[in-house]
């Protein structure tokens, strides 16, 4: 990957509805080699996928839990049994497996207190070898960011 590749990644990132003439120019590329590289980008797997941004107030989704989870036994058919289970949950954005206790720690949306209970109760509990679960809120997102660093 050279400067070229991370320039068209640094645009894409901030911007994937760019067309290809647009990037083209922002890159320094005619618009037929900037494609070729954008397909090769996509081919190697370094870009993933393209998605929209979506406002989690007007979703109605802005109240977002993290959720410790420590499991009851902590082994490779636990783990991979809760790992299924929990990806099946479309309020779970993110599940990290985390070094030392607790086990995971989960980012979940939700469109209030009441939905986050019921979720909580009816299926956050009810996951495989869950022993413990610990629901915390923050005051205020500082930062989010989707944008990773590429050193340019």
């Amino acid at each position: 990957m050279d400067d070229i590749d991370r320039a068209i990644l640094y645009h894409l990132q901030r911007d994937g509805r760019l067309s290809n003439q647009d990037l083209a120019d922002r890159v320094g590329l005619t618009p037929s080699p900037c494609l070729r590289r954008v397909r090769q980008l996509e081919a190697m797997g370094m870009i993933t996928g393209y998605t929209a941004l979506v406002d989690r107030q007007m979703a109605r989704r802005a109240y977002e839990p993290l959720v410790w989870v420590t499991l009851s036994e902590v082994t490779r058919s636990s783990m991979t049994q809760f790992e299924r289970a929990v990806s099946e949950i479309p309020e779970v954005m993110e599940v990290l497996r985390m070094m030392g206790q607790p086990d995971y720690l989960l980012r979940v949306v939700s469109s209030g207190p009441d939905a986050f209970e019921a979720l909580y109760i009816d299926r956050l509990a009810g996951l495989p070898f869950v022993q413990t679960l610990t629901s915390q809120l923050a005051m205020k997102v500082v930062k989010r960011s989707q944008i990773l660093p590429l050193g340019l």
